[in-house]
């Protein structure tokens, strides 16, 4: 889905939303130095796979929590996690690195991909 469409099926759901467009950040420290109109809800967007590339992941975690694949790997059954490719995000979320967004599920037309929010 592109922007519009994106916008289309949140009003068509009766789903409230508010736009704030940024340049695309790769780490917390660019996000930093972005200002937000609601820093309380700052998250990191990770888009993950197993050791296979079988099963990819999309986590949301707040912004001032480190991050641990290990301990998620355990208490959610997974293979062994690292962050997928450039060329995976695109493939699968229709998206590019820095522009992570739980709204990329929208792209994932198999429902393939499972959604962790922490």
């Amino acid at each position: 889905m592109n922007k519009n469409e994106t916008l289309h099926y949140l009003e068509q759901h009766g789903i409230k939303y508010e736009i704030v467009e940024h340049q695309a950040v790769y780490n917390m420290a660019e996000m930093e130095q972005i200002e937000l109109p609601h820093p309380e809800a700052d998250a990191k967007n990770m888009f993950v796979r197993d050791d296979k590339k079988r099963n990819y992941y999309l986590l949301t975690i707040k912004s001032n929590k480190r991050v641990n694949l290990k301990q998620f790997r355990e208490e959610n059954g997974t293979r062994r996690l690292s962050f997928a490719s450039p060329q995976d995000l695109k493939e699968k979320l229709g998206l590019e690195p820095g522009s992570v967004t739980p709204l990329g599920l929208l792209n994932d037309s198999h429902h393939e991909i499972p959604f962790y929010l922490d």
